[in-house]
């Protein structure tokens, strides 16, 4: 545990804090490997869990990026029913669509 609280405090001490806002298209890393992977072959979604901030962005009009978000600030969770995949957030027993971009 205290190796993992090292390197947690170590990368955010490297990268910044930035985990809580999206940073744009142009800027957040992971948009741009999926664009990059997009030019070789298609994907619905590329689904990731990285960063602790809930995303749902779409990189064309068939494809997106969704990062999970985490448990602890924003409740956030995906579900994906065979076709299509939601980004939700359970706070109070609601279940809420998180904003996509």
């Amino acid at each position: 545990m205290g190796v993992a609280n090292y390197m947690s405090r170590r990368s955010r001490a490297k990268t910044g804090s930035s985990e809580e806002i999206f940073l744009g298209e142009d800027k957040e890393w992971l948009v741009q490997y999926c664009k990059e992977k997009l030019r070789e072959k298609h994907f619905d979604f590329f689904v990731f869990g990285h960063r602790h901030l809930p995303i749902d962005f779409r990189l064309t009009s068939n494809s997106r990026y969704i990062n999970l978000g985490d448990w602890i600030s924003f409740y956030t969770y995906a579900v994906f029913d065979g076709n299509d995949i939601q980004l939700l957030s359970y706070q109070h027993n609601d279940h809420k669509i998180v904003r996509n971009y």
